[in-house]
């Protein structure tokens, strides 16, 4: 049995704890000191559901959320139907807080897990071991990190440090919930509904009594009123242009891989080691997937250097194909004139089978989980 330590106390990070105690190790959670409390939804693809079910909690997550029977991808102007995509594989929506609570009640249940409110300060690695220093001022010695303490986390800028500088792209996600019981209630159906034009998209979800709702556009068009140039009247998207709705502005980072995901006895996982842009609904799956794939290795034999080395090569590599393949999807939602009108007769015409074949690799289970 290994020492092992894990930083990050969201999704990615507990994810990673859970997994590296399945495998028979004893670990320390850093999970920091006043982290912000998980808001907004999310949603699990096929993929992401695998490695629920590698980690031991697939039966909870699928109590904590609501099963999407399809996606529709819908003009935003003509509010033509564009695809009709049939979910027939596990897809949902999620509160982010809810499948957190999930992981959290996975991990209180391991009693080789102990969580440590605590910042990591400096990672030091003298050896062989990881000499881990937390803001309290302590320090100890571990046989292996895993860092899943974000872009700028102090794991990422110890692997990949010419990495850790993030910078903007110049669009931004608004991000509001809004309660399902004062809508029209064609909302509340278990779709997931992508909108494309104008140079914007918005997704909306249901996920419990609230709708989350995103829009993504250029940061230079998000000035006063921007909800009724974006939501135009005439659609059914009119009625989310409120003003009593509250709107949250979030930055997207650069899509992109951390390039290094190992140094010694330190890996990456979650936003630590890839920046994964939300347009094809990612983030927390490719964390999770992070963890599944680790558990897989470090449950293979008692070689730390090898189950590090082997998680490292396997993730980067899939993790890159994503990444890439996200970040092109954003682009292609994001075109708006002639370009616009292409894209959608395009996507009419290709219909279900185009987008079921753009997302077969993206929802794949990785090799390893099989």
């Amino acid at each position: 049995m290994a020492r092992l330590a894990v930083s990050g106390g969201g999704i990615a990070g507990m994810a990673a704890a859970l997994a590296a105690a399945r495998s028979g190790h004893e670990i320390t959670l850093f999970s920091g000191r006043d982290a912000p409390p998980l808001v907004g939804g999310l949603q699990l693809a096929p993929n992401g559901w695998a490695a629920l079910t590698t980690l031991g909690v697939a039966d909870s997550a699928a109590a904590a959320s609501l099963r999407l029977n399809d996606i529709m991808v819908r003009a935003l102007d003509s509010g033509s139907t564009l695809i009709q995509l049939p979910l027939h594989e596990a897809y949902a929506s999620f509160d982010r807080a809810a499948l957190a609570s999930c992981l959290s009640d996975a991990l209180a249940a391991q009693p080789s897990v102990t969580r440590k409110s605590l910042n990591l300060e400096h990672i030091h690695q003298p050896g062989e071991t990881v000499c881990l220093v937390t803001d309290d001022g302590a320090s100890a010695e571990f046989d292996g990190l895993v860092a899943a303490d974000g872009a700028s986390g102090p794991g990422r800028r110890h692997v990949a440090p010419s990495a850790s500088q993030i910078g903007a792209t110049g669009r931004v996600a608004m991000r509001a919930q809004v309660p399902l019981a004062t809508l029209p209630a064609h909302f509340a159906l278990p779709t997931s509904n992508l909108w494309l034009g104008r140079g914007v998209h918005v997704v909306h979800y249901p996920i419990g009594h609230m709708l989350n709702l995103v829009v993504t556009m250029p940061a230079e068009r998000t000035g006063p009123g921007w909800q009724h140039q974006m939501l135009p009247a005439g659609t059914p998207l009119a009625v989310l242009a409120g003003s009593d709705i509250t709107w949250v502005k979030t930055p997207l980072p650069p899509a992109g891989t951390a390039g290094c995901w190992r140094r010694g006895s330190v890996v990456l996982a979650g936003e630590a080691a890839h920046s994964m842009p939300p347009h094809l609904a990612q983030g927390a799956g490719q964390g999770l997937q992070d963890a599944a794939c680790l558990q897989g290795w470090l449950a293979a034999g008692d070689d730390m250097d090898a189950a590090f080395s082997g998680y490292a090569r396997t993730r980067a590599g899939d993790v890159a194909r994503i990444v890439r393949k996200a970040d092109m999807s954003g682009r292609i939602m994001g075109l708006s004139g002639p370009a616009a009108h292409l894209r959608d007769i395009a996507l009419n015409l290709g219909g279900a089978r185009l987008m079921q074949s753009w997302l077969a690799e993206v929802w794949a289970a990785d090799p390893s989980l099989a």
